[in-house]
């Protein structure tokens, strides 16, 4: 039986170390500051986010994020200029001067691509923490954080086996996206029946870092699922309205038949 990751819930905030030398500005009308610092686990929905400045200009990318030595995210390595990632770099801001806004898709700080550049260049210990949730020891696990010399020698698979079957790791966390390519939700939980073929897909839709979701049971005949590069890609006819919209899932456990007296 698969089980899927619990979530922690979202840390209460506090001070971070000021990375960035400009002060950010107070949150526009309309947008909702996320002041929580979410818990490592949580924090991987943050890397790929694109940063816009005041003006709604992309100035940078999300790389990496950093926690602290308790599991709170106290920073982001963002990527600034380059095309293509030729002549990219890499700087460090401190949690505390994002604005994060519309459920974690706008991602925003008072500084100009100029200023981003001016600062200075962030280097990594190791250079396979790039793109991961990461401290100064290694990269962060649920449990534990896992230097890389530690780690297994031994290596998955992937998301696919060479027969094309589907890892069931790859399917706890993994995003499901609608006919735009729009992200609707992600899978929380998989049941599969007494023949081994997966028949329900819990999916948390909304909120963002853990705040505002709601989990929801989709047929797994409702979706479907192809390579997106080497990773599982989920796709439904769904939207992330209708997920909504959707009775919450409960989970209950079947209670075991009652013996005759």
């Amino acid at each position: 039986m698969i089980k899927h990751l619990i979530i922690a819930g979202l840390l209460t905030f506090g001070s971070a170390a000021a990375y960035a030398q400009q002060a950010a500005a107070p949150v526009r009308a309309g947008d909702t500051q996320v002041a929580a610092m979410p818990n490592g686990a949580d924090a991987k929905k943050l890397i790929g986010r694109t940063i816009k400045n005041p003006q709604d200009e992309t100035i940078g990318k999300i790389e990496s994020v950093h926690i602290d030595k308790d599991g709170k995210v106290d920073s982001v390595i963002a990527g600034v200029g380059g095309f293509l990632g030729v002549g990219e770099r890499e700087v460090r801001l401190a949690w505390k001067d994002l604005q994060i806004s519309q459920d974690g898709e706008l991602v925003r700080v008072n500084m100009t691509k100029d200023q981003l550049k001016a600062m200075a260049p962030y280097k990594y210990t190791d250079a396979n923490w790039r793109g991961q949730v990461f401290n100064d020891s290694g990269v962060y696990a649920p449990d534990r954080t896992v230097p890389r010399a530690s780690a297994a020698t031994t290596e998955s698979t992937g998301d696919f086996n060479a027969n094309g079957q589907i890892a069931g790791s790859a399917l706890i966390g993994a995003k499901v996206h609608n006919a735009n390519n729009d992200t609707v939700g992600s899978v929380e939980d998989i049941y599969i029946d007494n023949k081994g073929a997966i028949q329900a897909v819990v999916v948390s839709v909304g909120g963002f870092l853990g705040m505002g979701t709601k989990d929801v049971a989709v047929n797994w005949s409702e979706l479907t699922y192809g390579h997106d590069g080497k990773s599982l890609k989920l796709t439904t006819t769904w939207t992330k309205d209708s997920l909504k919209a959707m009775p919450d899932y409960k989970y209950e456990r079947r209670q075991p038949a009652r013996s005759g007296g």
